[in-house]
């Protein structure tokens, strides 16, 4: 006889539901990721669902709240109940009060900045602040890269328990985002090392060509990293002298965010 789960579920077996909530997160997160309303067919095509399938979700989603149907497009977007867990969530994990020191940097240096975390082997975009100069770096929240690409990347795993066994994960010759990018795990490493004496990261156009960035770890009470500050400047306004200014700005960022922000939380591995 199979081994069973407390609510007497096969051990091997999904409870029931499972697949249908899985289904519905994952539509939540492709409208999440897009800035016009998509169509049923759209969402079922994106997804690998049959049109049937994709529609009874949409249309649980907008019983819900979490989404939207536009009668006269007959497209679907995320809706005021999602806009309202995403709300609740920042004030969760303290966002709300970090988003000002962000603001507050993007005035003095206006540039774009970030405060990023840790999901697994990525780097995502929390929040962002984004700079008014015609020339500047376009980038979305929720955007993710490499850990070993970013300056916010390299800022967390150089503060990070596990960062040994991350660079063990790694492949012998890494992908390349850019011709910048670092190419073996070695590399990584060594700037790893270069981030805790300098007490800042440095992206040479290793995750986006034409952009220069500076990432500072926000750090808990451990001294762990499980979030970074990081100003992002295209190359051509990011002379080596402003690499360090913008570096030690970043860094006090993020020792402000740290006071008040209980940023384990929005770090998952």
């Amino acid at each position: 006889m199979a081994p069973s789960s407390t609510d007497g579920t096969p051990a091997n077996e999904p409870p029931p539901g499972t697949q249908a909530i899985g289904r519905a997160l994952t539509t939540l997160k492709l409208l999440a990721g897009q800035e016009t309303e998509l169509s049923v067919s759209r969402i079922a095509t994106e997804l690998e669902l049959s049109p049937g399938t994709a529609n009874r979700i949409v249309r649980a989603l907008v019983a819900g709240g979490l989404v939207t149907h536009n009668a006269l497009t007959d497209g679907y977007y995320l809706g005021t109940g999602a806009v309202l867990l995403g709300q609740a969530a920042q004030r969760g994990f303290g966002l709300d009060r970090a988003l000002p020191v962000l603001e507050q940097i993007n005035a003095e240096t206006q540039e774009s900045v970030n405060l990023a975390v840790r999901e697994s082997g990525e780097s995502v975009v929390m929040l962002r602040a984004q700079s008014t100069l015609p020339l500047r770096f376009e980038q979305q929240t929720g955007a993710r890269f490499p850990l070993y690409t970013t300056a916010s990347g390299k800022a967390i795993l150089a503060h990070s328990a596990d960062a040994e066994h991350y660079l063990a994960s790694l492949p012998e010759r890494l992908p390349q985002l850019t011709a910048h990018t670092l190419d073996t795990p070695a590399r990584v490493a060594a700037q790893l090392e270069q981030v805790r004496r300098r007490g800042y990261s440095i992206d040479e156009e290793e995750n986006v060509a034409g952009v220069r960035c500076v990432g500072a770890p926000v750090l808990d009470s451990d001294g762990r990293a499980h979030a970074a500050v990081v100003i992002q400047v295209p190359t051509v306004r990011m002379p080596r002298a402003r690499v360090r200014e913008l570096g030690v700005r970043a860094v006090t960022g993020a020792k402000e965010i740290a006071q008040f922000v209980p940023i384990n939380r929005v770090m998952s591995r």
